[in-house]
């Protein structure tokens, strides 16, 4: 019985994510000129006294990146201030389960104003990516990996990947790892905005 419990949550796993292989490029990126890196002073400020919230405005300098969206909009990390809860969704074209929830994701982003999602593309061909992001009516950007972005390309070998950020970059909850239905993402969705 025990091996078919194990047997079963193996199957699920497999039909819940894919494995990625990251191209070395993506998570070597090649290094800035030094002034288009740094960060405002006040970004990196660190509590005082242990427990102490960071002064307001002070973002994680580990999230920040700047790129373009597949609809050509740049968008960096000041996007997050805008928001309450900041979701990365790193996800394929060729990944069933990644596709699959693309519609559940797209329902979240229209629910929740105060929300950000951020559709990370790890595929291999864009053209079909966009035309997989049309075909399942998805409305909030995506784009390919840059900046603090990569970073979590490694954390996981499967996608979909999903991470939780607050306002100022920070991350919250845990990740997910494989696809969710609506109502689960809801659920997650609704627990991190406490």
């Amino acid at each position: 019985m025990k091996r078919i419990r194990i047997l079963l949550l193996c199957m699920a796993l497999c039909l819940t994510a894919c494995t990625v292989r990251i191209p070395e490029a993506a998570v070597e990126p090649t290094a800035a000129p030094e002034e288009a890196t740094a960060a405002p002073e006040e970004a990196t400020a660190v509590p005082e006294e242990p427990g102490e919230a960071p002064e307001t405005g002070a973002f994680n300098t580990e999230m920040m990146f700047s790129g373009t969206t597949f609809d050509g909009e740049p968008i960096d990390q000041t996007v997050f201030a805008d928001y309450d809860l900041i979701i990365v969704n790193v996800w394929a074209e060729w990944c069933g389960p990644c596709v699959g929830e693309l519609p559940e994701i797209e329902k979240i982003h229209r629910e929740y104003p105060n929300v950000l999602i951020l559709g990370v593309w790890v595929g291999d061909d864009l053209d079909a990516a966009k035309t997989t992001l049309a075909d399942a009516g998805v409305t909030y950007p995506a784009l390919a990996p840059v900046g603090g972005l990569i970073p979590l390309l490694t954390r996981s070998m499967y996608i979909p990947a999903t991470y939780f950020f607050d306002k100022n970059g920070d991350e919250i909850g845990g990740e997910v790892i494989g696809s969710m239905e609506y109502e689960e993402w809801k659920a997650t969705v609704d627990n991190l905005l406490g």
